[in-house]
Protein backbone atom coordinates (compact mmCIF):
# COMPACT_ATOMS: atom_id res chain seq x y z
CA UNK A 1 0.00 0.00 0.00
CA UNK A 2 1.29 3.47 -0.89
CA UNK A 3 0.87 6.04 1.88
CA UNK A 4 0.50 9.58 0.46
CA UNK A 5 2.37 11.35 3.22
CA UNK A 6 4.66 14.35 3.17
CA UNK A 7 8.03 13.53 4.68
CA UNK A 8 10.64 15.46 6.56
CA UNK A 9 14.06 15.78 4.90
CA UNK A 10 15.15 12.27 5.87
CA UNK A 11 11.75 11.20 7.22
CA UNK A 12 10.97 7.73 5.94
CA UNK A 13 14.35 6.76 4.54
CA UNK A 14 17.64 6.09 6.30
CA UNK A 15 20.76 4.74 4.63
CA UNK A 16 24.33 3.66 5.15
CA UNK A 17 27.29 2.67 3.01
CA UNK A 18 27.69 -1.09 3.22
CA UNK A 19 30.66 -1.47 0.85
CA UNK A 20 33.11 1.44 0.82
CA UNK A 21 34.77 2.57 -2.42
CA UNK A 22 37.93 0.65 -3.33
CA UNK A 23 39.92 3.82 -4.07
CA UNK A 24 39.77 7.53 -3.30
CA UNK A 25 39.02 10.15 -5.97
CA UNK A 26 42.48 11.66 -5.46
CA UNK A 27 45.70 9.84 -4.73
CA UNK A 28 48.28 10.57 -2.06
CA UNK A 29 50.68 11.71 -4.79
CA UNK A 30 48.01 14.08 -6.19
CA UNK A 31 47.62 15.75 -2.80
CA UNK A 32 51.34 15.96 -2.11
CA UNK A 33 52.01 17.54 -5.50
CA UNK A 34 49.16 20.01 -5.02
CA UNK A 35 50.24 20.93 -1.48
CA UNK A 36 53.97 20.90 -2.31
CA UNK A 37 54.72 18.35 0.38
CA UNK A 38 58.01 16.44 0.14
CA UNK A 39 58.97 13.30 2.01
CA UNK A 40 56.79 10.52 3.35
CA UNK A 41 56.81 11.03 7.11
CA UNK A 42 53.20 12.25 7.15
CA UNK A 43 51.78 10.00 4.43
CA UNK A 44 49.43 8.20 6.84
CA UNK A 45 48.02 11.51 8.04
CA UNK A 46 47.60 12.80 4.49
CA UNK A 47 45.85 9.61 3.41
CA UNK A 48 43.42 9.88 6.31
CA UNK A 49 42.71 13.51 5.42
CA UNK A 50 41.93 12.49 1.83
CA UNK A 51 39.42 9.93 3.11
CA UNK A 52 37.89 12.47 5.50
CA UNK A 53 37.64 15.16 2.81
CA UNK A 54 36.00 12.69 0.42
CA UNK A 55 33.51 11.56 3.05
CA UNK A 56 32.66 15.14 4.01
CA UNK A 57 32.30 16.07 0.33
CA UNK A 58 29.91 13.15 -0.25
CA UNK A 59 27.76 14.26 2.68
CA UNK A 60 27.80 17.88 1.52
CA UNK A 61 26.97 16.97 -2.09
CA UNK A 62 24.48 14.16 -1.33
CA UNK A 63 26.55 12.10 -3.76
CA UNK A 64 28.66 9.00 -3.90
CA UNK A 65 31.85 9.71 -5.80
CA UNK A 66 33.59 6.37 -6.43
CA UNK A 67 31.28 3.35 -6.91
CA UNK A 68 30.03 2.00 -3.59
CA UNK A 69 27.16 -0.10 -2.27
CA UNK A 70 24.49 1.44 -0.07
CA UNK A 71 21.54 0.08 1.88
CA UNK A 72 18.44 2.22 2.35
CA UNK A 73 15.63 1.27 4.70
CA UNK A 74 12.09 2.65 4.85
CA UNK A 75 9.19 2.19 7.24
CA UNK A 76 6.68 2.32 4.38
CA UNK A 77 6.72 2.51 0.59
CA UNK A 78 5.85 6.17 0.01
CA UNK A 79 4.97 6.56 -3.67
CA UNK A 80 5.34 5.24 -7.23
CA UNK A 81 8.78 6.88 -7.64
CA UNK A 82 11.17 6.50 -4.71
CA UNK A 83 14.18 8.84 -4.73
CA UNK A 84 17.30 7.21 -3.34
CA UNK A 85 19.96 8.97 -1.28
CA UNK A 86 23.32 9.57 -2.92
CA UNK A 87 23.47 10.28 -6.64
CA UNK A 88 24.41 9.18 -9.23
CA UNK A 89 22.47 5.93 -9.10
CA UNK A 90 24.21 3.07 -10.94
CA UNK A 91 22.04 0.01 -10.32
CA UNK A 92 19.71 -1.75 -7.90
CA UNK A 93 20.95 -4.98 -6.34
CA UNK A 94 17.67 -5.83 -4.64
CA UNK A 95 14.42 -4.52 -3.20
CA UNK A 96 13.28 -6.55 -0.20
CA UNK A 97 10.76 -6.61 2.60
CA UNK A 98 11.95 -7.72 6.03
CA UNK A 99 9.97 -9.45 8.74
CA UNK A 100 10.66 -8.96 12.44
CA UNK A 101 13.32 -11.69 12.36
CA UNK A 102 15.08 -9.90 9.46
CA UNK A 103 14.05 -12.63 7.03
CA UNK A 104 14.05 -11.01 3.59
CA UNK A 105 11.56 -11.46 0.77
CA UNK A 106 12.72 -10.13 -2.58
CA UNK A 107 10.39 -7.90 -4.60
CA UNK A 108 10.66 -8.80 -8.30
CA UNK A 109 12.74 -6.49 -10.45
CA UNK A 110 10.09 -7.03 -13.15
CA UNK A 111 7.87 -4.66 -11.15
CA UNK A 112 10.03 -1.54 -11.46
CA UNK A 113 12.51 0.32 -13.61
CA UNK A 114 15.19 2.90 -12.79
CA UNK A 115 15.51 6.58 -13.55
CA UNK A 116 19.28 6.92 -13.76
CA UNK A 117 19.18 10.43 -15.22
CA UNK A 118 17.37 12.32 -12.47
CA UNK A 119 19.20 13.45 -9.39
CA UNK A 120 18.50 11.84 -7.07
CA UNK A 121 18.00 8.60 -9.03
CA UNK A 122 14.70 6.84 -8.59
CA UNK A 123 13.05 3.43 -8.50
CA UNK A 124 9.79 3.74 -10.44
CA UNK A 125 6.99 1.21 -10.18
CA UNK A 126 5.56 0.09 -13.51
CA UNK A 127 1.97 0.98 -14.38
CA UNK A 128 -0.57 -1.35 -12.80
CA UNK A 129 1.96 -2.90 -10.41
CA UNK A 130 1.30 -3.02 -6.68
CA UNK A 131 3.92 -1.55 -4.39
CA UNK A 132 5.76 -3.99 -2.12
CA UNK A 133 3.78 -4.56 1.07
CA UNK A 134 4.83 -5.48 4.55
CA UNK A 135 2.41 -6.20 7.37
CA UNK A 136 5.02 -8.00 9.50
CA UNK A 137 7.14 -5.06 10.55
CA UNK A 138 6.32 -1.47 11.47
CA UNK A 139 9.83 0.01 11.32
CA UNK A 140 12.53 -0.52 8.70
CA UNK A 141 10.58 -3.18 6.84
CA UNK A 142 11.64 -2.14 3.33
CA UNK A 143 15.27 -2.57 2.28
CA UNK A 144 16.86 -1.36 -0.97
CA UNK A 145 20.43 -2.37 -1.77
CA UNK A 146 21.99 -0.38 -4.60
CA UNK A 147 25.17 0.98 -6.13
CA UNK A 148 25.91 4.67 -6.59
CA UNK A 149 28.86 6.74 -7.79
CA UNK A 150 30.41 8.16 -10.93
CA UNK A 151 32.27 4.91 -11.62
CA UNK A 152 35.12 2.74 -10.38
CA UNK A 153 37.98 5.06 -11.45
CA UNK A 154 39.07 8.36 -9.93
CA UNK A 155 39.00 9.90 -13.41
CA UNK A 156 35.22 9.31 -13.55
CA UNK A 157 34.71 11.94 -10.83
CA UNK A 158 34.36 15.49 -12.25
CA UNK A 159 37.60 17.45 -11.97
CA UNK A 160 36.12 20.35 -9.92
CA UNK A 161 35.05 17.85 -7.25
CA UNK A 162 38.49 16.24 -7.20
CA UNK A 163 40.12 19.70 -7.01
CA UNK A 164 37.78 20.62 -4.16
CA UNK A 165 38.75 17.50 -2.21
CA UNK A 166 42.45 18.30 -2.67
CA UNK A 167 41.89 21.85 -1.42
CA UNK A 168 39.78 20.63 1.51
CA UNK A 169 42.37 18.02 2.57
CA UNK A 170 45.19 20.56 2.25
CA UNK A 171 43.21 23.05 4.32
CA UNK A 172 42.79 20.49 7.12
CA UNK A 173 46.49 19.59 6.91
CA UNK A 174 47.66 23.20 7.14
CA UNK A 175 45.27 24.10 9.97
CA UNK A 176 45.71 20.78 11.80
CA UNK A 177 41.95 20.72 12.32
CA UNK A 178 39.14 18.54 10.96
CA UNK A 179 36.57 20.66 9.09
CA UNK A 180 33.29 18.90 8.27
CA UNK A 181 32.00 21.93 6.35
CA UNK A 182 33.77 22.98 3.16
CA UNK A 183 36.01 26.04 3.27
CA UNK A 184 34.70 28.92 1.14
CA UNK A 185 37.03 28.25 -1.79
CA UNK A 186 36.01 24.58 -1.81
CA UNK A 187 32.30 25.38 -1.52
CA UNK A 188 32.39 27.40 -4.74
CA UNK A 189 33.77 24.36 -6.59
CA UNK A 190 31.36 21.86 -5.07
CA UNK A 191 28.12 23.84 -5.17
CA UNK A 192 27.70 23.20 -8.91
CA UNK A 193 27.36 19.49 -8.12
CA UNK A 194 25.27 19.62 -4.94
CA UNK A 195 22.11 17.52 -5.06
CA UNK A 196 19.26 19.17 -3.19
CA UNK A 197 16.90 16.63 -1.67
CA UNK A 198 13.21 17.43 -1.88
Amino acid sequence: MIIPEELAKDGNIVYKVSVEPLIEPISLDDLKLFARIDGDTEDALLQSLITSARSFAENYLNRSLIEQTLIAKMDFWPCEAVALPRSPLISITSVQTLDEDDTATTYSSDNYYLDLYSEPGKIILKNGVSAPTNTDRTYGGFKITYKAGYGAAASNVPKPIRDGIKQWAMNMYENRAIAEEPPFEVKTMLDLYKVHRV
